[in-house]
């Protein structure tokens, strides 16, 4: 009885252990696996790597006659985060994952490409992500692993595209591009000489939820109500042409990662009067004295696509945008441009407007270069307030004809600028930042309209909702 005590006890004097965390036993295990491949084919690989990497410093030496160079392979990004390593386990996914042939195919077309798509030939796995046929578009993403490092490339072509016309297809960035758990890209066809929108992708780690939306409406007090669709796809969603106009929200474990513009922002719609869309331009409201009417229709045009493709590629809902006011900014912005200004409104009673300025500059001694700069904010039909573009402190406030005098407020209630208004409209020295709300009277000094102005204080840059990235 004393033994079997003194055993209890010394059983409970060992230490506890705690059970090792299930994604680094997973990393472990899938090192391990690719040292016992690499292992058994270490001979053929020093001979290949023999034969083919580049030696030190040769980028930086001339070749001799008959001597072959190789370019500079893009460094791998070494796996240590969880979630990039559950994107690389994710299984092949797309609505071209069951067919093994075609999957097989890419791997050996892409493994052979390595040097063209300046690839470590030791990265010597290749893995299909992703293989996807959407309307006009067939996409791949590829991922290349070695030992502990590894680096993705996505390529894509027409739809049924053949691998050697995806590899023709598949683009090699300007610079290493750091390995995140994540991919968006979009892409761009010219069509009618206009570039159009025609493939969006986003493909994260298998598990991760998918949801779009393509009816957000801009509320009077800037919010933006919608609702979600969730897809039945594994983590990814592949748009074709047509159907890039929409706001994505990928939610993993519970978690909201990523909630904004189609392709991360990658793509967007261009549509309008000069893009054989069916927008149409408003009379332009009354401006302030000094500025001119003479506006080019290249620049309204412009804005009005601009508007147009921002709306569309965060899934907002909206008329086709009116020219509010053309005219010429004050003195005090730089240059004193020439600036139109559209805005679009929901039916639920919120706009977005955009303000567009026009800079000349020159590109060379000869060539003259006109350059354009925008900014954007929100309102309701009766009043619109943009910040000034440019690297100036401003506020254009656009209200009614009737309209004689403006305040602006900040978020404690704070009138921060006041002033008058000509025609409705003016523009006013102070930092957007500042200002939560605008009121606008008329000649009698009673109170015409007060609207919200959230993404004027926001400072974001982002037309109504703001982007989330918590990877």
């Amino acid at each position: 009885m004393a033994d079997e005590i003194r055993q209890a006890l010394a059983r409970l004097a060992e230490p506890v252990v705690p059970r090792p965390d299930p994604y680094q036993r997973l990393l472990r295990r899938v090192r391990r696996r690719r040292r016992r491949r690499m292992a058994a084919a270490s001979v053929i690989g020093l001979a290949m790597a023999a034969a083919t990497l580049p030696s030190l410093g040769a980028a930086d030496r001339q070749p001799t006659t008959g001597e072959t160079t190789h370019p500079a392979y893009q460094p791998a990004s070494l796996v240590e985060e969880p979630m990039v390593l559950r994107l690389l386990d994710s299984p092949t996914r797309g609505n071209l994952a069951a067919d093994t042939a075609l999957i097989a195919a890419i791997e050996r077309g892409y493994r052979a490409a390595r040097t063209q798509l300046l690839v470590d030939p030791a990265l010597d796995e290749v893995r299909v992500l992703l293989a996807h046929d959407a309307p006009g578009a067939r996409t791949v993403v590829v991922a290349f692993l070695g030992d502990s490092h590894a680096l993705l490339r996505q390529g894509s072509g027409r739809a049924g595209a053949s691998v050697p016309e995806l590899l023709d297809r598949t683009g090699t960035p300007d610079e290493p591009l750091p390995l995140e758990p994540y991919l968006f890209s979009g892409r761009h066809s010219l069509v009618d000489g206009v570039h159009v929108a025609d493939l969006a992708v986003g493909l994260a780690p298998a598990g991760c939820r998918v949801e779009t939306s393509v009816d957000g409406r801009i509320q009077p007090d800037g919010s933006v109500r919608r609702t979600w669709q969730q897809l039945s796809t594994d983590g990814f969603v592949v748009r074709g042409a047509g159907e890039t106009t929409e706001r994505w929200q990928f939610t993993c474990d519970g978690v909201v990662r990523y909630a904004g513009p189609s392709a991360g922002g990658g793509v967007v719609r261009y549509a309008g009067p000069s893009a054989g869309g069916s927008g149409t331009i408003g009379p332009a409201q009354p401006i302030s004295p000094g500025s001119t009417t003479d506006v080019p229709a290249a620049l309204t045009a412009s804005a009005v696509r601009e508007l147009e493709g921002m709306l569309g590629g965060n899934g907002l809902t909206g008329a086709t945008p009116q020219v509010v006011w053309t005219g010429r900014l004050p003195a005090w912005v730089p240059g004193a441009p020439t600036a139109a200004l559209v805005s679009s409104c929901s039916t639920d009673g919120g706009c977005a407007g955009l303000l567009k300025a026009e800079t000349v500059g020159r590109a060379g001694p000869e060539s003259p270069h006109v350059a354009a700069d925008h900014r954007i904010g929100t309102g309701t039909p009766d009043v619109i307030a943009v910040p000034v573009p440019g690297e100036v402190a401003g506020v254009l406030v656009a209200g009614p004809e009737s309209a004689v005098r403006a305040e602006l407020l900040d978020r404690s209630g704070k009138t921060v600028a006041s002033g008058p208004l000509t025609g409705g409209v003016t523009a006013f020295r102070v930092d957007h930042r500042q200002v939560s709300r605008v009121r606008v009277f008329d000649t009698d000094d009673r109170l015409l309209h007060d609207v919200a102005t959230p993404r004027l204080a926001a400072d974001s840059g982002e037309l109504a909702e703001p982007t989330v990235w918590a990877w």
